[in-house]
């Protein structure tokens, strides 16, 4: 199916994964309804959350673990992030798709805050949040996560498009701030075999089992793009430690047993991966033990 006429039809050469605020009012609490991402073709929530322009608030709405190139069939933990001062309760949904406007790969939750359905005017897939996910009374910022298996290799360049509800907790649809956001991943190598080069040994962390800090190392062929990131036995990702380019030989880093937002984890077994630039394995991945 082709895209629609401009101001959309502008985004053709660069296709985007999209996510959007879902309703704090009563009747969309368990989620919104399909085809409210704002994607090609689609509306979003100001149609009901009217009392602000998109985009007014001082908020600021996140996705993080879309790689710039995605590899194909790999599977990459997705966390979004929504945060605004004055909100009380929090709600998305979100897309993913390709060129012609087909979802594209395969969405999965990871715990009760989320759900995925397929439905709307285009028969699309997506992701939102659930009553739980919802989580009234809470201030500041609230993330969900979710997977995502890329498509096979030839899906080409896909879309995100993203949005969420920061909403004041009132139960109803007046007094919301509803945010947007774009970006695009390309389709990247088939190959999940980093440059050999570049493969690296990764030590077992010490102290291990630790409490509150342990020291992650590891030690690189060569200089590349690289990502320390700490994950539960879920797969879901818990912190990203280090993300960018290091040279050549020995390199260590602290985690303190925090997510990315500074909130303490509780005890559990935890695993340090390291990837490359593409999200690919540079080693197997160890396992470490919080015990408070």
């Amino acid at each position: 199916m082709a895209y629609p006429p401009h101001p959309v039809r502008s985004l053709l050469g660069s296709m985007f994964l999209v996510l959007v605020g879902a309703g704090s009012a009563l009747a969309y609490s368990s989620g919104p309804p399909d085809g409210r991402t704002n994607a090609p073709g689609e509306g979003n929530c100001t149609a009901c959350h009217t009392s602000f322009p998109l985009n007014s608030g001082s908020g600021l709405l996140e996705i993080v673990g879309l790689p710039g190139d995605y590899v194909p069939g790999a599977i990459y933990p997705l966390e979004v992030k929504l945060s605004d001062p004055s909100a009380q309760r929090w709600g998305f949904e979100f897309t993913i798709i390709d060129q012609s406007g087909v979802s594209a790969g395969t969405l999965a939750p990871t715990d009760a805050n989320t759900q995925i359905s397929t439905g709307g005017p285009f028969g699309r897939t997506y992701v939102k949040h659930t009553t739980a996910g919802t989580n009234l009374g809470q201030t500041g910022q609230n993330t969900w996560l979710v997977n995502w298996q890329a498509p096979a290799a030839g899906a080409g360049g896909l879309g995100l498009f993203v949005a969420g509800n920061a909403a004041n907790g009132n139960l109803s649809n007046t007094g919301d701030r509803i945010y947007t956001a774009s970006f695009t991943t390309a389709e990247g190598a088939v190959s999940s075999v980093p440059d050999r080069g570049m493969i690296a040994r990764l030590s077992s962390p010490y102290p291990n089992p630790f409490n509150p800090r342990t020291v992650v190392g590891f030690s690189l062929g060569k200089p590349g793009l690289v990502t320390l990131a700490i994950y539960t036995v879920r797969g879901v990702r818990v912190s990203r430690i280090y993300s960018g380019e290091l040279d050549a030989g020995d390199h260590s880093f602290v985690w303190k047993g925090t997510d990315e937002g500074g909130a303490v984890q509780s005890s559990g077994l935890y695993f340090a991966r390291l990837t490359d630039g593409r999200g690919r394995d540079l080693a197997p991945p160890v396992k470490m033990t919080l015990a408070r």
